[in-house]
Parts: structure tokens; sequence; C-alpha cells
């Protein structure tokens, strides 16, 4: 394997501890080893507890909220595949990593969201957690602690986080598996890298390139695993949507219809999403690092570097040819930039000794501190905006009770349910009823929920027709449930309205 320097030393891309000119220099073929690591499992298996358990209070107490878009079709389709059916046809992009969780957490009766944002929270909160080891494997605790912090100021990243959406995780399998790597265990890397291609299409090269050199740095009996392990990419990927929807490459076609808002350049304005996504400084320090990197041929951050850039690269070329390119595609890309730049702070503060090392610290702290404001100052507001949606679906949940419920609002609207877009999938778990019966377009009579204009609700279903009449049925807080006729259509159900 290639060889990384810390200060002088070489280090493997499977070894391990930063390295000075004066500390002996390991031979290529040792076995790696990491004071940091081995020595201390049980410091990092409390660790990982310690972000459970956060996690768990944060869903229960400290920031209550509730699924986004896209977590919601993943709950709703879970709860659907625990009772033998699969309807895919509408809603997000089909994502084979989630659905499998929420498949198992749909067997809990109705704590499927709950359980999902648990599980959501506490993948981002180690992801923070592999940023620090990563970032102290570079170069010392200081640079993982930078590491973790440039991580949580990343655009979105608490919002992301708080509304259980699959990318912080995503980063977390991504920095889990780099790490696993370094530390020689890489067929637990290679377990991590095809959990993260679960959740994202931009793993697979990735994950392709990395089997190939396992199978020949492996014994010849581990290529059944990574046979097997690319085997289950395409079959999950593929079978359900095939299944669910009719269409083998449903995850694609619905990616395809939605371009992110581009513009006319798509594929600039994915990358400057893609930059914009990490704090100045860390855009800075990262460079830096680099720079170092290939002054004294550290291959660890060049290899990290290579795959920043590779990965934002692919999310650009793919908006160009017309998939979305969202900023939080390319959070992985950002992750790892984020452990290069603790890596170039620390390096930065070593150019001077005593006194001048601590006057470039002061100094770094001085000019870091006002760019990184703005951004702290979001993570308030993203907070707050994980609240409001935990209110705004508790009295969406309200306008359904006092609008006769389940039974009654389905029995009545055999045709469809209507809501804003961003509310259907929530929607359609509530009600316990497939996305096809939940539509931002009503074709025909039935009932509509609407929120006034409240920015992040919507003003309500658009109707494809001229509604001959509205009646009005119930509501709660921004909420307001109506019955909606087309023409002469009349429900003849009792207790229906009319």
């Amino acid at each position: 394997m290639p060889r990384s320097e810390h200060e002088g030393g070489p280090a493997t891309l499977e070894a391990t501890e930063p390295q000075t000119g004066a500390e002996a220099r390991p031979s290529a073929a040792s076995a790696p080893t990491d004071p940091h690591g081995p020595r201390r499992p049980w410091l990092l298996l409390g660790a990982a507890l310690a972000c459970v358990a956060f996690a768990g209070l944060s869903v229960a107490f400290l920031l209550p909220s509730t699924p986004s878009y896209d977590p919601w079709a993943w709950i709703v389709w879970g709860r659907e595949i625990d009772h033998g059916v699969l309807h895919t046809g509408l809603g997000p992009s089909w994502k084979p990593g989630p659905v499998l969780l929420t498949t198992i957490f749909g067997l809990a009766a109705g704590l499927g969201p709950s359980l999902w944002l648990l599980a959501a929270r506490a993948a981002g909160l180690l992801a923070l957690l592999a940023a620090y080891r990563l970032g102290e494997r570079l170069a010392g605790r200081w640079a993982g602690a930078i590491a973790a912090l440039g991580l949580l100021l990343t655009e979105g990243w608490l919002g992301l986080l708080a509304r259980g959406a699959s990318e912080p995780a995503l980063v977390g399998l991504v920095l889990g598996s780099v790490l696993c790597h370094l530390e020689g265990r890489r067929r637990a890397a290679f377990g991590l890298a095809v959990a993260a291609a679960l959740i994202r299409p931009e793993v697979w090269p990735f994950l392709g390139l990395y089997t190939i050199w396992l199978w020949f740095r492996e014994p010849r009996r581990f290529r059944w695993v990574l046979v097997g392990g690319l085997a289950l990419i395409p079959l999950l990927w593929i079978g359900p949507p095939w299944i669910g929807a009719g269409d083998p490459l449903n995850a694609s076609t619905h990616a395809a219809r939605y371009n992110g808002h581009l513009g006319d350049n798509p594929a600039l304005e994915a990358l400057r999403r893609g930059v914009g996504l990490a704090v100045l400084p860390v855009l800075l320090l990262g460079l830096a690092a680099v720079v170092r990197a290939v002054r004294v041929r550290d291959r660890v951050a060049l290899a990290l570097a290579g795959g920043a850039l590779a990965w934002l690269a692919l999310v650009v070329v793919m908006s160009a040819i017309a998939f979305p390119g969202l900023p939080r595609f390319m959070l992985p890309a950002a992750a790892l930039w984020c452990v290069l730049a603790g890596a170039g702070a620390v390096h930065v503060v070593r150019l001077g000794r005593g006194p001048l090392g601590v006057a470039l610290a002061v100094a770094l702290v001085a000019v870091a501190v006002p760019l990184c404001l703005h951004r702290a100052e979001l993570l308030g507001n993203q907070a707050r905006s994980a609240r409001s949606a935990h209110d705004q679906f508790a009295q969406l949940t309200l306008a359904i009770g006092r609008s006769g419920g389940r039974r009654r609002i389905l029995r009545c609207s055999p045709r469809r349910v209507g809501v804003n877009h961003a509310l259907q999938t929530a929607l359609a778990w509530k009600l316990d009823t497939p996305l096809r019966r939940v539509r931002p377009v009503m074709r025909g009579s039935g009932w509509a929920f609407s929120a006034g204009r409240r920015a992040r609700l919507g003003a309500g279903p658009k109707f494809a027709f001229a509604p001959t009449k509205l009646v009005p049925i119930a509501d709660a807080g921004p909420w307001r449930v109506e019955a909606v006729f087309a023409g002469r259509d009349r429900p003849a159900r009792p207790g229906c309205p009319a």
C-alpha cells in the first residue's frame, strides 16, 4: 500500500498514527497499529453508545421533530412491505438501504417514524465521531475536533440530521469505511461501503474500484463475500421498484424528473452548491493540507482529497446529464474536506515553534470565528425549523381526527386525498394508505388538506378541474380540511359531506 507522512515521517494508507521525523518509521510490511484506536476500544464503544443515547434523548425531548418528505415515503414503503404489498410509482426515488430499516421498524406498530429518526440521528452523530477519528489519525486530537466541528457547520447538516435524511448516515458510512480501511479492517470497510451504496449511487464507482483492489489483496475465500456484496446492490435497487411500480429503473426515472432548480447551467450551479457546503475556513485549511500533502508526499491526505474531488465531480457530471444536483448529495465530499481542514489547521500552527505557534493558533481562531458565525447562527434556525415541523405534523394529526379520522376520510373520498407535495408522504402515513391515494394534484372529487400560504406547507393541493362545491370539514392550527366536488359528483355514503 502507498505510504503517507506526518511531519516528515511515512505512514501507509492502512497505517495510522501521525508520526514525526524523529519517530521510528514502520516498514511497509508491518501490521497497522494505532495507539489511539486498538488500545482503547472501550472508549470508542462508549462514545458510540453515547451517540445512540443522545440521539434517543434528542428525538424524545431535546429536539422533537418529524421525518421530511423522503423518509416518510421510506416509512410508508416499509409498512407496505410488512403487509405484503409495495407501491413505489409515486413519491421520491427508491433507496433500498433506508427501506430495509423502515421495514424492520414497521414491525413495531406505530413506532416506525420515531425509530427511523433515532437511527438516522445516531448515524449522523457517529459520522461526527468518524470525522473526529479520521482527523485525529492525520494530525492529532485538535485536527479531529476541527474536522468534527467543520462537519457540524456544513450547510444544512443539523436540519438534515433532525428530519431523518439519509445523507448524514451516508457520511457516517463513507467515513467509517475509510477509517476501517486505514485500521486494516478491510472486510468491515467493504461492508460499510456496500451499505453506503444502498443509499446513494455515487458510491458505486468507488466501491467497484475498492472491490477490484480487495480481490487481489484478500484471501480467495473472501471473494465470495465480494461477489455477494456487489450482487446485493442491483438486486435491491432494481428488484423492489420493478415489483412495486413495474419499472426496474424507477429510482433514476424519478430522479431525472426533478433537476433541483439548477437553472440554465446545471453543472456550474451544482459545482457552486458543492463548494458552498463548507465554511470558507474549512475550504482554505483543506487546501493547505493538500498543498502540504503534495510537498511531503502524504498519500493518505492526497487520497482523501482525491476522493472528495472525485465525488464532487461525479455529482456535477450527473447534474449535467439531467439528474438533480442537490447540495446534500455532495455531503460526503464536504465531510472528507473537513477532515483535511482539521489536519491543515494543525499543520499551519506547527509552522511555528513555541510562542510563534501559539500566536499562529490565536490568529487562526481570530480569523476563522467571524467567518463561521453566520453558519453557527443557522444551526439555531435549523433547530427551530425542525421543532416547527413537529408542531405542524401534530396539527395535521389533529385535523385528521376532527375530520372523522382515517376511516371516514378514506370512506368518503374513494378517489383520492389532496395535499401539498411537501406533506404528501406524511399524510399517506397518517391515513395508512398508499402514496397513490394522496396526491398534490386532485383530478376528481375528494378531500383537500391545505394550510393557507405557510412557506413550508404550501397553499394546498392543485386542482386539475374547476371544483363545483367546497364543503368545510375541520380546522386545526394552519390546517383546513374541505370536501371537494367535481361536477355533480356527490358521495352517497351515509355520514359523508354532501
